[in-house]
């Protein structure tokens, strides 16, 4: 397997020629802000690749994919690279055109297999998320949604998702607390998800971001964030939110 090196790190890429951006995430210097799972939230980004796909000729393989495992993360073609580059920084976007222009002009050759050991990515999740899990502690966040956020932010950094690997797809309840989904809790009252979800809402307990329902801090006592075991296409973990009894007393029912 062939490797670009840029800014001392190394670029992997997987059978079907894509590089790994968590790699370049890390070359980049590691901002939070600048998480591949950010940038694939953009319309922009999106626009990217399903233009890259259905443009002509066909290409052999699709743009973006994300991979589980050891060198796991998400894999994009190179037009995302410089896309994503340029998102980052000019001064990154450049330093990735140069470096790839180099290999395109035979000035620089990308190295083969593996160089320098390093840690394996298990340990580099495992060593990341004690002090992750109390940056987050200290900013109030309970002690379950902190957990399931610090293996989040793990798992985007390094493509090891620690609960999923060792078989825990949810996590219990602190007071072992019975939860349920929007949807078994409406149909308890003859309601759909969607109302019920609506009804939530409106009683300010949660609020819709980026595609999903996240409890507010009034909703926070009464929910549980659940990590699923399952990920987006961008590799990042799908999480579920389930509501204790208590909630409904909050929403008059």
């Amino acid at each position: 397997m062939n490797h670009l090196m840029i800014a001392d790190v190394q670029i992997r890429t997987d059978d079907a020629g894509r590089f790994s951006l968590n790699d370049l995430h890390k070359a980049a210097g590691a901002e939070d802000r600048h998480q591949p799972a950010f940038f694939f939230r953009r319309p922009e980004t999106n626009e990217l690749v399903e233009e890259i796909s259905n443009s002509a000729p066909a290409q052999n393989c699709e743009p973006v994919a994300a991979a589980a495992g050891r060198y796991g993360g998400s894999y994009a073609a190179k037009e995302i690279v410089y896309a994503y580059a340029m998102w980052i920084s000019p001064r990154f976007h450049l330093q990735v055109i140069r470096t790839f222009d180099a290999v395109a002009t035979g000035k620089l050759t990308p190295s083969l297999g593996k160089t320098k050991a390093s840690k394996p990515p298990v340990l580099e999740a495992a060593a990341m998320i004690p002090p992750v899990l109390r940056a987050l502690r200290a900013c109030g966040i309970d002690k379950n949604a902190a957990v399931i956020s610090a293996n989040q932010i793990a798992a985007a950094q390094t493509g090891v998702n620690l609960l999923a690997m060792a078989g825990h797809s949810h996590l219990p309840t602190p007071s072992q607390q019975i939860c349920f989904t929007p949807t078994e809790l409406g149909k308890r009252f003859c309601q759909s998800a969607i109302t019920f979800n609506r009804r939530l809402a409106d009683a300010g307990l949660q609020e819709y971001i980026g595609g999903h329902w996240v409890p507010t801090e009034k909703g926070r006592q009464h929910a549980v964030v659940l990590d699923t075991g399952k990920a987006h296409g961008n590799g990042t973990p799908i999480q579920q939110v389930k509501w204790v009894d208590s909630v409904l007393a909050e929403i008059a029912l």
